[in-house]
């Protein structure tokens, strides 16, 4: 049986889009793929079931044929589980582990949000899982504070020695990637940690979809439910970004505008013209006048209306985390070429002898 747990430092270091990564390489080399997140930390209703965000944005990434039951054992949103002891959950999951590994070359093992203290996993820890299913460990460090990460990292290092085949530093400021690079990441090979690479923080990954969006506010799509997948890079309450037939919504008070990104090459965040449109909620749950939708079907621009008033929708916009969704190729094949950039995945893969 070979297992490779992924676990993370906290502070939405990236482990999902991190694991997404690898098993896609995996399975591009020909190889078999299971998954496995003993404890859920986000829980999602599927089909009538409860599991966990992560376990179906796998199993619908990645074609997985086992039962959600399988993929996440313990998930949050099911409290009988926390009764049993610590002996009792872990053979559970060995038992679980030794299932999805029936032929397969590799399970990947998601970690807790945090490796060091996360109450969903009932006292369980990544570091004494990582222990029992004798895995190699890949840590996912979310780049804060140069002191923190090193901390974190060698405190990892030391509880699993021989183990850790691997970290990645991720989401690095721009401003301080020569620093990570050329001071931090010297520093710890010198201590015998086992750097992959260090990644910049990419707004591109960050980015939302009109339907996550309107997901995560609960709203009724009232126009272009084909755009649904269009990535949204800005939000405002203004609305000089409004033009043409679009002028007509400077009428209505309630509402959000949602904005298209950037262009990658564009020379600065800032610009006179007015940006282009994504989409525009209506807040307040009060259905549009037919003039008003008239002009946003001309102008083929998606309508969200939500119940939430403009200021809430705003807060509940701003306090969620983007999630990822298997609608998300782009984002992964993107981050993939990030860590293709200096060779670190194929690497990352050979040290742990997936790949020749």
């Amino acid at each position: 049986m070979a297992f490779l747990f992924i676990g993370a430092t906290g502070d939405h270091a990236g482990h999902s889009i991190v694991i997404w990564a690898i098993a896609r390489r995996l399975l591009e080399t020909g190889l078999s793929v299971g998954f496995l997140k003993p404890f859920g930390t986000y829980p999602i209703r599927k089909e009538g079931v409860w599991t966990d965000r992560d376990a179906l944005l796998l199993k619908e990434a990645l074609n997985l044929q086992e039962s959600f039951d399988r993929i996440c054992p313990y998930p949050l949103s099911e409290g009988a589980w926390r009764e049993q002891g610590t002996h009792e959950i872990i053979e559970g999951i060995k038992s679980v582990a030794r299932e999805l590994s029936t032929g397969k070359d590799i399970v990947i093992v998601m970690g807790s949000r945090h490796i060091f203290f996360d109450d969903a996993s009932s006292g369980v820890s990544d570091i004494f899982l990582n222990t029992e299913l004798k895995a190699d460990f890949l840590l996912v460090d979310r780049y804060l504070k140069t002191s923190k990460s090193i901390y974190s990292i060698l405190s990892v290092g030391s509880l699993l020695k021989g183990r850790i085949k691997g970290v990645i530093i991720n989401r690095v400021p721009p401003e301080k990637l020569d620093e990570v690079k050329y001071q931090m990441i010297p520093s710890l090979i010198q201590k015998g940690i086992p750097i992959t690479t260090a990644l910049p923080e990419d707004p591109v990954l960050s980015l939302r979809s009109l339907g996550e969006i309107r997901e995560v506010l609960n709203g009724e799509i009232l126009l272009g439910e084909e755009y649904l997948d269009q990535s949204v890079g800005g939000i405002t309450v203004g609305s000089s970004d409004l033009k043409e037939e679009l002028l007509l919504f400077k009428k209505v008070y309630n509402k959000l505008i949602l904005l298209k990104p950037f262009s990658l090459d564009a020379e600065s965040k800032e610009s006179a013209s007015p940006r282009s449109i994504a989409g525009i909620i209506l807040t307040g749950g009060r259905n549009p006048a037919p003039q008003v939708l008239q002009a946003a079907k001309n102008a083929m621009i998606p309508i969200i209306l939500v119940k939430d008033d403009t200021f809430a929708a705003m807060e509940r916009l701003e306090k969620g985390t983007p999630a990822l969704s298997p609608r998300d190729e782009a984002k992964v094949r993107r981050f993939t070429e990030m860590m293709d950039r200096d060779e670190a995945l194929d690497r990352l893969l050979q040290s742990i002898g997936l790949i020749r």
